[in-house]
């Protein structure tokens, strides 16, 4: 894989916005486009739909429909990025207008998602097949000039085709059959990206990645599911009277936020990027899917289902949680801590002992505790269990990290915070 290559002012809208798969590794990396962002709003308020369904049911049923929403909108905004990296959108090209054309369809697409299991079922699943299609035709249309990005773009294509239209299939049925449908696409959405990026013979069949790029657009996600703990929180205190126990509420129940943020943006974005860049050819595209496209949704959907348990913490401060908030709470931060243990584990092959007994103590703390003292209490000590943690991570990566820069002599930072032998968080 090999970076973006500015676009040329000269060349005209040819549609071939990306850069021949030769490994120019010398050629610019690119932010984040403001294009993207305004998308990214659209995608603001589904988290906010999904975080509202969760919020209203409290089933084990209803948490694993939750899964299956989370996942159809986070494959959708994955198949975005993987367009934005490979297709120059920043440029003045017809590729702006057919993003834009893309935002009207997918805030339908979100608006319909709460009834997404009743009536507005079919149109949550037109809007969605409308949308994935599209981007899939935008982002062939910026990969077909070049005889590597075709055939992986024809690898890719024809599986994450059928999914959608399974979707909008599946919408025609009853609940239980419907859910099975689109579990069943989920299951299609992950094979196209396993397909794709099988191994194949060298330069036959690659993806254009930008890992500065990527990493940042997978980060800013981070962000909005973060931002949406922001939102619940300061809804449920404007729903009430904002007196000393909601007070305290809000400072507990945002800390978690905030720890939550630390543990991942401390350095795990820089560390991953690095990473990214530091791949070539086929395995640039695989460690983008396995680092970023499959192991970043733990991370989103925890921040999602711990959203949903601040939200009723705030609302009811001095109050015990219910079951299903419990639920919410202790799922919410063990699968999160899951993910950051995976990508760990895909970086360096190990895992944290502290964040294997944060995945341990938090929902042992939700079962024993939880039932017996007020939701404030309960989210101020799970505040003080990851900072802690977070605190003992972070100070044995900064001694490590310093060790390895200096035993590597020649060896610039960057390069030594991905050496595994030193990164032993």
């Amino acid at each position: 894989m090999s970076h973006l290559e500015p676009s040329d002012p000269t060349a005209g809208d040819t549609g071939n916005e990306t850069l021949s798969a030769d490994h120019i590794e010398e050629t610019a990396e690119r932010h984040a486009t403001n294009l993207e962002l305004f998308l990214d709003l659209v995608f603001v308020f589904a988290v906010t739909q999904i975080a509202t369904l969760l919020a209203t049911v409290g089933t084990a049923a209803s948490f694993g429909r939750g899964l299956l929403l989370t996942w159809l909108v986070w494959w959708l905004w994955s198949q975005f990025t993987w367009l934005g990296t490979a297709v120059d959108l920043d440029s003045r090209s017809l590729n702006q207008l057919l993003i834009l054309i893309a935002v009207p369809l997918t805030l339908l697409m979100a608006v319909a998602l709460p009834d997404a299991y009743g009536a507005s079922g079919t149109k949550f699943a037109g809007a969605y097949l409308a949308v994935s299609l599209w981007s899939i035709a935008i982002q062939g249309r910026g990969l077909w000039g070049v005889d590597s990005t075709r055939r992986a773009f024809l690898q890719y294509a024809p599986l994450a085709s059928i999914a959608p239209c399974a979707l909008l299939l599946g919408s025609l049925l009853d609940r239980g059959p419907r859910t099975a449908i689109w579990a069943l696409v989920a299951i299609l959405q992950i094979g196209s990206a396993l397909f794709a990026g099988r191994k194949t013979t060298p330069g036959s069949s690659e993806w254009t990645i930008d890992p500065l790029h990527f990493a940042e657009r997978h980060s800013l996600f981070v962000i909005i599911s973060l931002g949406e703990v922001l939102v619940a929180a300061g809804l449920a205190a404007s729903a009430v009277a904002l007196d000393s126990s909601v007070g305290l509420a809000i400072v507990a129940a945002v800390s978690v936020a905030c720890a939550l943020w630390w543990a991942y943006f401390s350095y795990i974005p820089s560390i991953i990027e690095e990473r990214l860049r530091m791949s070539h050819g086929g395995d640039r595209g695989r460690v983008a899917r396995n680092v970023f496209s499959f192991g970043h949704f733990p991370i989103i959907f925890g921040i999602v289902l711990y959203a949903v348990a601040a939200k009723h913490v705030i609302a009811h401060p001095a109050q015990v949680l219910h079951s299903a908030d419990l639920y919410a709470l202790a799922l919410g931060i063990a699968i999160f801590v899951a993910g950051l243990s995976w990508l760990q584990w895909l970086m360096v092959g190990r895992v944290a002992r502290e964040r294997i007994a944060i995945m341990i103590a938090v929902p042992v703390l939700c079962a024993a505790v939880g039932p017996h003292i007020a939701g404030t209490i309960l989210v101020s000590l799970i505040a003080a269990m990851l900072i802690v943690a977070q605190t003992i991570i972070v100070r044995r990566f900064v001694r490590n990290l310093g060790s390895a820069v200096t035993e590597s002599s020649g060896t610039t930072s960057a390069e030594a915070t991905t050496d595994e032998s030193h990164l032993t968080d």
